[in-house]
This record gives structure tokens, sequence and C-alpha cells, in this order.
């Protein structure tokens, strides 16, 4: 979910754009107005221009190109205009919302009195702090003998999952390894990734499935993929996926790409 100021900074953008384009019309269009005479069964348009006689010059359906290009321009000088007033209205409201940001008040505190806070408007930082350090009891291990660790010394399942662990720890992306999450009917699960998806604060999930060439394999990621949707885990929404198989492996490139896109755009 798109933070407020996401949003708005995305309409400026768009805007922009939009101004942009219009001006470039602008640049090329006609001078001089336009005339519309309505009949009973026709209209009729007439040039107005500094050569032209008061009621202006008839033009001919052969020329009808020059009345798209005058109403073209009209509507683009009155487009420009009012794209100008909203991103005006958007930025000064961006502008008062960040001077009224609860979080500001907390952050200008002195940090030996913020100790001394009882606060219920934590900072993103405090909020990330206080999300990682909670504890809790991961999937157990059957296989003792081969242990592979990240970065942050998380014992993992696989080679790919430290790749996987380690780039977010990289990217600064907050995780949690294979950390529990109850379903409906009480069903508990252990997704490879919980994410922290910032600012939003929203928790979604990032699966690997790495025997995507095994047929029972797939058998059970579709069996997985339906339970997380019987739930309102969507894949794309709040569900992410990574995969490989014997023969193709884990693409890091398009592993970095896919994170800072989802996670480190904003």
């Amino acid at each position: 979910m798109k933070t407020l100021k996401t949003v708005l900074n995305e309409e400026v953008y768009f805007l922009e754009q939009l101004m942009k384009q219009a001006q470039a019309r602008l640049a090329k269009a006609p001078k001089g107005f336009l005339r519309i005479v309505k009949k009973r069964t026709w209209t009729e348009y007439y040039y107005k221009g500094a050569e032209t006689s008061r009621n202006g010059r008839y033009i001919a359906k052969s020329e009808f190109e020059l009345v798209q290009k005058i109403v073209q321009r009209d509507y683009d000088e009155q487009l420009v205009k009012t794209a100008e007033k909203r991103v005006n209205a958007i930025t000064e409201f961006l502008r008062i919302y960040d001077m009224t940001d609860l979080k500001e008040a907390y952050r200008k505190m002195n940090p030996h009195r913020r100790e001394l806070l009882i606060t219920h408007v934590l900072s993103d930082e405090e909020y990330i702090r206080e999300w990682q350090s909670v504890e809790y009891e991961g999937k157990l291990f059957i296989d003792e003998n081969q242990e592979i660790v990240t970065e942050r010394g998380e014992r993992v399942r696989s080679k790919s999952e430290k790749i996987i662990a380690d780039k977010l720890n990289m990217l600064g992306i907050p995780y949690r390894y294979e950390y529990p999450l109850v379903l409906e009917g009480n069903v508990k699960v252990y997704p490879d990734f919980t994410i922290l998806k910032m600012p939003e604060r929203e928790e979604v999930y990032l699966e690997h499935f790495g025997m995507m060439d095994d047929e029972d394999y797939v058998e059970n990621v579709l069996f997985k993929l339906a339970t997380y949707e019987k739930n309102e885990i969507y894949l794309g929404v709040k569900l992410f996926v990574t995969y490989e198989t014997g023969k193709r492996q884990l693409n890091t490139r398009t592993l970095d790409k896919m994170l800072r896109k989802l996670f480190c755009d904003t």
C-alpha cells in the first residue's frame, strides 16, 4: 500500500509531464481565435486573426485541421494553468504535512531526553528496531550436518536463501527468517522471509521455491499459494516469490533489481 506522500509525489510527476507535453504543443500552435456558428443542421467555423475581418475568415472543410489545432491550443492553455495550480497546492500541502509529522517531535528531542519519554509515536528507525528485536521460534532444522549461515548469523536451509537474506541485509530491508504465521483454521506456516515494508510499516512475505523442476515439489508450491490466497495474501500484493531449477539458478542480478524496486524505491 502506497503512502499518501508517495501518491501525491507521483501525481505531481504526472502533472509535470502533462504540462511539458502541453507546452510543447503550445509552442507550435497557431495564433488567432476561433468563432463557431451553429446552424440548423451544420456548424460553421471562422478564423479570427490580425488580418481578418471582424467576423473572421470562413474555414473550409479542407482546412479543418486548423480548427482542431486552435481547439487543442485553447484546451492546453487551460490544462497548463489548472495543472500548475494543482501542483502548487500539492507542494504546499506536502510542505505543511512534513512540518506537522508527529514523528518530527520525537526526532527533535535530545537523545538523553528521548530515553525518558513514553511515546506512542515511534520514528521509523525506532519502529524497525523494535520489529527486528522480536524473539520467536522458527521452523526446526532436521538436517544437523549441513549449516549455511547468513551474514547476520542466521541458519538457513539453502545457499539461495543465504543469498536472499544477505541481499536483504545489504539493502537495509528489515526481515525475519521463517517467522511463524498463523492462518485461518489455526494453521501455522513459516514463510521464508517476512519483510517489513517501509514506510508503510506493512508485513509482506517472500518465498523462495528452489526445486521447480520436481513435479511433487511444484504440487506443494501450488497448494501453498492456494492457502495464502484463501487467507487474502495475494501474489504480487503481499506475497512475492523467487524460484529456480537444477538447470536455471537464482539470478542474483534480477533479485537485486526486484528487491530494490519493491522495497527501496519510494
